[in-house]
């Protein structure tokens, strides 16, 4: 059993406080009243939302491909859209993904270069992390190029017509014909989120306000010169930062950009159970039944003895779980991890799965662990894409091992993404040289034995990738499953702003 909401029980403070008053203040608790606390005690148990969890199972889901490309040039930190434009930026950002449970996001940031924050996903968790943890002050650029945010864009989809909304100011150029030209070619649906006015507003440097060469105060406002990309993108251009616009356009727009499986869990609620019961003792609070009823005391210290069990039944499965996988017993262990409704537990059951050649209960279980911790998430989509590996789905590999990086940087990770690229290359080479053996063969070249061709996956991947999964078989976690629960914070890597403060971007490390 676990609960979906536990910060509820925090509510149970008010009752070691009531006792405290009633002891300070020399009042006495009657019959009625400890039956009335016993009723909050079920309610707020209630609130927390017990359940049993059941197997996660898969289901069909499709939507569209939502690029986001957010303006992060100096002009970006003027005022006139309080607190800051691109804090009304990053605001709007988080609004979207939480409320947009069909779509797939992915986010561009752009100056004078543009770089890939996020790759599409639906993963509101790791959308917030990327761009929340973004510190303006390591940008320093101060011209805007939306041609690179635009290229950068149509790259990120495959979608025949992805849609593109630009969070920008509006930036520099007095035309964007070059820029409408490209749009039109290149099938994109586009739309603007102007974050500036036409007023504008100074903008700070140090301890003063930013001047140009000459000495002058530098006012930045909007640029409506952008209107010509929207007009041939077929979009809109929205004022300010208008959720409520953004996600009427994001419906209105909406393609079948994306087919796919998802991972959804299912819990058998079990609310009802304490808040019968606190029904019961509330009508015990208001009647004399209470007072003929004093076995119910007895019920709740029951309860209590009952949680202590459970506590000391855990630690017995945990034992046990790990025992068993230290003797290469996989699937007993996942077994009895599976008794342990913590999040860590489930992590530890599925790197047993793994170990089992479970592949897909393994990943079914990877995907169903949510956590704010971006470090344990990266090591989730690390571990779900060697599971992916062994299921020779390399697109989705290469997917996952690329939301692991942009977490969090490991070398088994990037080792995985530049094998599984070196795979598909020489299987395509492998195709195009069968093509040709075929057409020599057809021409009336001599036949001969022909030695097979080799293909990506099996004993291949095993050997020749960093090894992984299950969290204990890479140089970075090795024969413990358990995984360290520390908390920390998503940030950019050097490399990416140095990369956002050029004029070039290096393409094939996007991270």
């Amino acid at each position: 059993m676990s609960l979906l909401t536990p910060l509820w029980l925090l509510a149970l403070g008010i009752i070691p406080a009531y006792f405290y008053a009633v002891r300070r203040f020399g009042c006495r608790a009657d019959g009625s009243q400890k039956w009335l606390l016993v009723s909050i005690v079920f309610v707020i148990v209630a609130l927390a939302r017990p359940v049993l969890e059941q197997k996660p199972i898969s289901v069909e889901q499709m939507g569209s491909d939502v690029i986001i490309a957010v303006d992060l040039s100096y002009s970006m930190r003027a005022t006139d859209v309080a607190p800051s434009r691109l804090s009304a930026a990053k605001t709007l950002l988080s609004d979207l993904v939480r409320g947009d449970t069909q779509d797939r996001f992915g986010v561009i940031g752009f100056t004078t270069s543009a770089i890939i924050l996020s790759p599409l996903t639906k993963d509101t968790e790791l959308l917030d992390h990327l761009f929340g943890s973004l510190d303006e002050s390591q940008i320093i650029t101060k011209g805007t190029s939306v041609m690179s945010a635009l290229e950068l864009a149509r790259k990120m989809s495959y979608a025949k017509q992805p849609l593109v909304i630009l969070l920008t100011d509006g930036g520099d150029e007095a035309s964007y014909a070059k820029e409408a030209d490209f749009v039109r070619d290149n099938n994109l649906r586009l739309s603007v989120v102007m974050l500036g006015t036409a007023q504008g507003s100074t903008l700070s440097e140090g301890d003063g306000t930013l001047k140009d060469e000459n000495g002058h105060i530098v006012v930045s406002s909007r640029n409506d010169a952008i209107g010509e990309i929207v007009e041939a993108g077929g979009g809109k251009m929205i004022e300010g930062a208008d959720t409520s616009s953004v996600r009427e356009l994001i419906t209105q727009s909406r393609h079948e950009d994306f087919q796919g499986k998802s991972t959804v869990l299912r819990y058998q609620e079990l609310f009802y159970v304490p808040l019968i019961l606190a029904l019961i003792s509330f009508i015990f609070s208001m009647t004399s039944l209470g007072e003929k009823v004093s076995k119910g005391i007895l019920f709740i210290l029951a309860l209590i003895g009952v949680s202590s069990h459970a506590g000391v039944l855990d630690f017995a499965y945990l034992y046990g779980a790990k025992k068993s996988y230290e003797a290469g017993a996989y699937e007993r262990s996942a077994q009895l991890y599976a008794h342990v409704p913590t999040p860590k537990a489930k992590y530890n059951q599925a790197a047993a799965l793994y170990k089992a050649g479970k592949y897909q209960d393994a990943l079914a279980l990877y995907q169903s662990i949510k956590s704010n911790d971006p470090i344990f998430k990266a090591t989730l989509y690390y571990n779900s894409g060697n599971c992916y590996i062994r299921l020779q789905e390399f697109e989705n590999a290469k997917e996952a091992f690329l939301k692991s990086l942009t977490l969090n940087y490991s070398k088994e990770a990037d080792d995985n993404l530049r094998f599984i690229a070196q795979a598909q290359e020489q299987k395509s080479l492998n195709v195009r040289k069968e093509k040709k053996d075929q057409f020599q063969a057809e021409a009336g070249a001599p036949k001969g034995e022909s030695k097979p061709t080799k293909q990506g996956g099996g004993s291949n991947m095993k050997s020749d990738m960093a090894a992984g999964g299950g969290g204990d078989e890479g140089k970075k976690v090795q024969s413990d499953p358990r995984l360290s629960m520390s908390q920390g914070k998503a940030r950019l890597s050097s490399t990416q702003y140095e990369l956002i403060n050029q004029r070039s971007v290096h393409e094939t490390k996007p991270w």
